[in-house]
């Protein structure tokens, strides 16, 4: 696709328009990087034009600051780079608006001024750190703290973090002669006494009255969705990682809420299309049990029933008919008590019944919904029994880490899984740890490698900070939803970065997956990097990511070779909800 295809003319071309263009057709050509490359946000001939390598290398060192406003033919305020041109080195970047002049319109909306919007953080109050270089450190709760005041000593990690992502974000994006101004906000509860559905309710109402935030970005919902529809329902714009959720999830408040992970509806796409593709039509191919490759398969479907996990409920309450659908035939069926767990004793009992169950009917291939667990691969280790796995990735079973507790024999090389996780490298090479270098160059390397494994700041603040430059400078929720509707749906052709668009009446960015699988003999990294060792998933065909029902045909071994890169995803510490 042709970037200036999408460019609108403007009478000024210092200034930019404050409507999103047309997206383009599905089957143009996929832009040059991530899916917002391709907005027409508006010409400008004053940006620099550091392109950036894609041979897979190390990524390029960061541009030099602009000149000064004013200095030169054109001021330039932004240090756009790439080519064509993007407001940072993230390839989802919007498009460069190197400089900015004219009328924002003031306070277009609660939350907004002619100079700032304001941002709350509402962050759980039970949480300690001590996996930073300060060591252990509880937060101060049940108070606002601002981010504009003075770094204090005893600042949490938290809000040195997202101090720190924010003088990032505020001096790369495009905001229209505003800034964000941020809020952090612990809720009140503990270990002993969790906060209520009541409690948060209480919090919602009282930061919409005294913080008045333009965005709201939770991470307390995994286990209590009310602060997120309470914000909602007034109207503040909520943007985050909020798991998998169903679309009714975000069509409840349409526009209001913007997720970073793709529907489970978009997810069990992803997943039975894949099955469908590249499972059903073939024989065995990748069994470790004798005599088995070349034969029809037979499948045994595996899924949890942890009614704490709703979503991964859901997640095969939608793939499995859609599988039948197909041809698949799930009659032979196990379950387990407890998801998103390695040490699974209560999985135990019932694992070591299904594994027997399975290799008695003869089944080849486990399909397994979402929902980690080790007890079924340890069970099957124990009677020598080694089927295929299919697995549907649930931003768990596809970290390396998980899937060290996996029996050895019976997953390595017999072990597939389809994800939404693009490919990841070593962790200093990522955006989340560069914009902090960038932003706090003191900041100790344990801390930035820390952050990046364990929280979504980056990728949730990079979500609202695009939503904002696109909407243009007249900013409302309207311009917002314009903006991101606009971006084009067409296919990624990156591996390490996933497809996002929003399609009608869609709130959320991932919309495709790649397929990956499990290597026990694969080094991660070097001795010296601290995510060497052994054991990884590779990502088949180096990484390609398909949209739904676009997976290549033929059998699964065809997207499998010895050159697969490692994904160094670590895999999150808590799933679905």
């Amino acid at each position: 696709m042709l970037p200036s295809a999408l460019n609108v003319p403007q009478s000024n071309p210092s200034q930019t328009l404050e409507f999103a263009p047309v997206p383009a057709e599905d089957d143009q050509p996929p832009p040059p990087a991530g899916n917002t490359a391709s907005l027409g946000l508006g010409s400008s001939s004053n940006a620099p034009g550091d392109a950036l390598g894609t041979d897979g290398g190390p990524p390029p060192p960061l541009p030099p600051p602009p000149l000064p406003d004013g200095e030169g033919a054109t001021p330039v305020t932004k240090r756009c780079v790439g080519n064509p041109p993007r407001q940072s080195e993230d390839p989802m970047a919007p498009p460069c608006v190197a400089h900015f002049e004219g009328d924002n319109f003031g306070a277009t909306y609660r939350g907004v001024t002619g100079e700032e919007i304001r941002v709350l953080f509402y962050l759980h109050g039970d949480r300690c750190e001590g996996a930073t270089a300060r060591g252990f450190e509880c937060p101060v709760k049940g108070v606002v703290h601002d981010l504009d005041a003075p770094p204090q000593n005893d600042d949490h990690s938290s809000i040195r973090f997202l101090r720190a992502y924010l003088n990032y974000f505020n001096a790369r994006y495009q905001l229209y002669d505003r800034r964000a101004h941020g809020f952090v906000y612990y809720d009140t509860g503990s270990t002993e006494a969790p906060a209520t559905a009541e409690s948060r309710r209480a919090d919602a109402a009282e930061l919409s009255n005294t913080v008045q935030p333009f965005a709201v970005l939770p991470y307390a919902i995994t286990f209590n969705v009310e602060f997120l529809e309470a914000m909602a329902a007034r109207d503040h714009l909520v943007f985050g990682t909020f798991g998998a959720r169903p679309a009714d999830f975000y069509r409840t408040f349409p526009g209001r809420v913007w997720g970073n992970q793709g529907t489970i509806e978009r997810q069990a796409s992803l997943f039975s299309s894949y099955v469908c593709t590249k499972v059903v039509p073939h024989p065995a191919s990748f069994s470790g049990n004798a005599g088995e490759n070349g034969q029809p398969r037979k499948l045994g479907l595996l899924k949890t029933t942890d009614a704490s996990k709703a979503s991964f409920l859901y997640f095969a309450q939608v793939a499995q008919p859609q599988i039948e659908d197909c041809g698949g035939d799930l009659s032979i069926q196990g379950t387990y008590p407890q998801a998103s767990n390695t040490f699974d004793a209560a999985n135990r009992e019932p694992a070591t019944r299904n594994i027997a169950n399975f290799a008695a009917q003869g089944v080849t291939t486990i399909v397994r919904m979402q929902g980690l667990e080790t007890a079924h691969s340890n069970a099957a280790g124990v009677i020598g029994y080694e089927p295929e796995w299919v697995l549907a990735g649930d931003r768990q079973t596809e970290g390396w880490n998980p899937m060290q507790f996996q029996d050895r024999d019976v997953w390595s090389r017999h072990a597939w899984v389809v994800s939404d996780v693009p490919l990841t490298g070593p962790s200093d090479e990522a955006m989340c740890y560069r914009s902090l270098e960038e932003s706090e160059p003191g900041m100790p390397d344990q801390d930035k490698s820390w952050v990046c494994s364990s929280r979504t700041y980056y990728q949730d603040l990079q979500l609202l900070f695009t939503a904002i430059q696109t909407a243009g400078p007249r900013l409302t929720p309207d311009t917002i939803d314009r903006g991101l509707h606009a971006i084009p749906p067409v296919r990624s052709t990156d591996p390490a970065v996933p497809a996002c668009f929003y399609d009608p009446g869609d709130y959320t960015c991932i919309k495709d997956a790649a397929v990956s699988w499990w290597d026990f003999e694969a080094q991660r990294g070097s001795a010296a990097q601290s995510d060497g060792g052994r054991g990884c998933w590779r990502m088949g065909e180096g990484g390609q990511r398909y949209l739904p029902g676009g997976w290549p045909e033929g059998d699964v071994l065809t997207m499998q070779s010895e050159t697969d890169p490692c994904n160094l995803f670590f895999g999150s510490a808590s799933g679905g909800s």
